[in-house]
């Protein structure tokens, strides 16, 4: 027994060296410096176009609250309820000289309970779209 331990153990010493080396190599390396880059490059471009949607339950009702990317300030925003599942599309179209560039992101939440779209009430506040849902129009 005392042998197959040994064995064990030197073999996770081998693997400790081999992931501290693949480490290494990744993080220190022109390849690590570039895949490092190309990260942060993919991270800033999807920032601009991350779109939250916060649902908040409250004695009057339920508010959703959906921040809008700049990118879809000018574009269309299409809310579809469907029972207890939201829908939100935002859609941009762009145009440049003889060509068109569409740009579309859905998202879909489940909603804590059944609402309906004919008594949504909707506001904006800077950047952000709130829908309200009154509670006594659904129970």
């Amino acid at each position: 027994m005392e042998f197959y331990d040994d064995e064990k153990n030197e073999l996770q010493k081998k693997e400790d060296i081999i992931t501290e080396a693949i480490d290494q190599l990744f993080q220190s390396s022109a390849f690590g410096n570039l895949l490092s880059g190309f990260q942060n490059l993919i991270n800033s471009s999807l920032k601009d176009v991350q779109t939250t949607i916060d649902v908040r339950e409250r004695d009057a009702g339920l508010y959703v609250d959906i921040t809008i990317p700049a990118t879809f300030r000018d574009g269309e925003i299409v809310v579809d309820v469907k029972s207890m599942y939201l829908h939100v599309t935002l859609q941009e179209k762009q145009k440049q000289h003889h060509e068109a560039t569409f740009t579309s992101m859905t998202r879909t939440v489940q909603l804590p309970y059944e609402v309906r779209q004919e008594d949504m009430e909707t506001s904006w506040n800077e950047q952000t779209m709130t829908l309200f849902f009154p509670k006594n129009k659904h129970e």
